[in-house]
């Protein structure tokens, strides 16, 4: 799958304290970015990718489960577009409440009075009454370039319209009031929900689905990229190994066999973690069973054999089995052993997986919908 090699040149980094949220701005980025992967799904959606990479501003959806690659897929279009001298910049609309988001995407006008607890950043101060100076937009921040909007669909419906008119290139004001400017960004939005879907409950603007969607990518799951869990566990094994200067002791083949069984629902971020996780308790040693997280190297049990009827050596077709779990059981019971595992810590558990937390609460909502919920599963922790 993927990797960011080398750290950006130049990175502007503006923090807000208040909730804990850092946005990363790549003004030039010489960083060298591998993509891994040679199963028939990934190769194809590869070669989708260099086709959409010519267009320079047309808007662009990204559609994959968390943990696919979306954001890498996105800056690699940004790399090989007319826009690669520009900048890119990278945004969730999950991450942030309502009002916060609108500062961030559209900025805010000089004197307006936006939330306590913003800190002082990249030269943004306050006066003693909480006004502000004027704050550009991440939008405009992304001039000549491109912005990535990650989770377009948890976009508050009071802000679409805004969107949609930055896409038809209306001119764009702060909050708050300020010069009115046409902004030249090409945006990438991606997606793990069904934005039709949306659309059809009116939870999402028909109008804006219609502009993002035109131009699509749609990302494979790991567990439908035949061959890439092993690729992606060598490479990744291999970066831990030159980056602790250690020796790469390979991977048993029983744990690769256990790692090519296991569904992956935080595909390739939740591969990632296992990897370097393994890699740190085998200490150069070759990953075994007793290296991987429990739900993982272990095996499943041997089921009995069926009783035995006819005479000694008849040969008779066994039923199929009964209560087999299937995939969306393994990943159920996946998920809620990590949670356990982690205490109940949504941000632990979300972390471990290698999946967003609104996507893990969705998930837990789903598993526990039935189950006592002392433990108040899904607070903000």
């Amino acid at each position: 799958m993927e990797e960011c090699a080398a750290p950006s040149r130049r990175t502007e980094h503006l923090r807000w304290l208040g909730g804990g949220m850092t946005r990363v701005l790549w003004l030039e980025d010489d960083s060298e970015v591998r993509v891994v992967g040679a199963s028939e799904r990934w190769v194809r959606a590869m070669e989708r990718l260099r086709e959409l990479s010519g267009h320079e501003r047309a808007p662009l959806l990204i559609a994959g489960e968390p943990g696919t690659g979306k954001e890498l897929c996105a800056r690699l279009l940004h790399a090989a577009s007319p826009r690669a001298g520009g900048p890119f910049v990278a945004v969730s609309a999950a991450r942030l409440p309502a009002e916060r988001l609108r500062e961030e995407l559209f900025g805010v006008g000089a004197g307006l009075a936006v939330g306590a607890g913003l800190a002082v950043g990249a030269g943004l101060g306050a006066g003693a009454d909480g006004r502000h100076a004027a704050r550009p937009g991440l939008v405009e921040l992304a001039q000549g370039g491109t912005l990535f909007l990650d989770e377009i669909g948890a976009l508050p419906l009071e802000l679409q319209p805004r969107l949609l008119g930055v896409l038809d290139g209306e001119p764009l004001c702060r909050s708050g009031g300020g010069e009115a400017l046409v902004a030249d960004v090409r945006i990438i939005a991606a997606t793990s929900r069904d934005l039709a879907a949306r659309v059809l409950d009116r939870s999402f603007d028909e109008g804006l689905h219609g502009r993002v969607s035109a131009l699509g990518l749609a990302l494979p799951p790991l567990r439908e990229r035949d061959g890439d869990v092993r690729r992606l566990a060598e490479h990744f094994l291999e970066r831990q190994s030159v980056a602790a200067g250690l020796p790469n002791g390979g991977i048993s083949p029983r744990a690769l066999a256990q790692l090519e069984a296991y569904p992956w629902p935080g595909n390739v971020g939740e591969l990632r973690s296992v990897v370097e996780r393994a890699f740190l308790l085998a200490h150069g040693a070759p990953l075994d069973l007793e290296h991987l997280p429990p739900e993982i190297g272990a095996p499943p049990p041997r089921r009995a054999a069926p009783p035995r009827s006819g005479p000694p050596g008849a040969l008779r077709p066994s039923p199929p089995a009964r209560g087999s779990a299937s995939l969306g059981e393994a990943v159920r019971r996946h998920i809620l052993a990590v949670y356990a595992a982690q205490g109940g810590n949504v941000t632990r558990t979300a972390s471990a997986l290698g999946i967003t937390r609104v996507s893990l609460r969705r998930h837990l909502r789903q598993y526990l919908a039935t189950g006592a919920r002392d433990k108040e599963p899904l607070s903000s922790r």
